[in-house]
């Protein structure tokens, strides 16, 4: 798959990381709008490395110049921001959850976003996609990649509706019914 981030701050962060750590991946909304040709305006990124995130983020953010802040320790997750330019610039650097890729994508929402892109510095990267998403994203379909995935995470039905919104896709129809029953059990406090 062809992809360059149009942010120069952006690849040189990438190449940092991939410098610390291999293999280094970007997963999510990035591959999924890249996939749509959607590549204007990439302001954020989400990597996964296999381990040790916290530390990597933290020497890479150091020597390129970019804030560090921990968001989840446990789970072994860093933020990375850039404000030089007009733009903030963020990137979200995780352990892959379970240690595995697999384990890792098949953790996330939608199928859409459970896709990960090898980076291998400029030119093609490996792209996996073990949840069919690309399927999804010809068919314009919004899928739950498990049955369990959503009611794991409440905040993921108001994302569902979000992101059928601003990318003209449908709900299919299994994750659809998931939402409306889930959405019953959900409180505001």
């Amino acid at each position: 798959m062809q992809w360059k981030p149009q942010q120069p701050a952006f690849e040189a962060l990438l190449n940092a990381l991939a410098g610390e750590v291999q293999p280094l991946y970007l997963v999510g909304g990035v591959v999924r709008d890249a996939l749509l040709g959607r590549t204007a305006g990439v302001s954020d990124l989400d990597v996964i490395v296999e381990r040790d995130a916290l530390t990597v983020a933290r020497r890479v953010a150091d020597r390129l110049g970019w804030a560090f802040y921990p968001l989840d320790e446990g789970r072994d997750v860093a933020r990375l921001v850039f404000t030089a330019g007009t733009t903030p610039l963020v990137c979200d650097v995780a352990a892959m959850r379970g240690g595995d890729l697999f384990l890792d994508l098949q953790a996330r929402d939608f199928t859409v976003n459970a896709m990960a892109m090898r980076w291998q510095g400029r030119g093609s990267h490996e792209l996996v996609d073990l949840a069919s998403g690309q399927a999804d994203i010809a068919a314009r379909l919004l899928r739950r990649v498990t049955p369990t995935g959503l009611a794991e995470d409440p905040i993921r039905l108001l994302r569902a509706v979000r992101l059928a919104v601003q990318l003209g896709f449908t709900i299919e129809d299994q994750t659809q019914l998931q939402i409306l029953r889930i959405s019953d059990t959900v409180r505001l406090s």
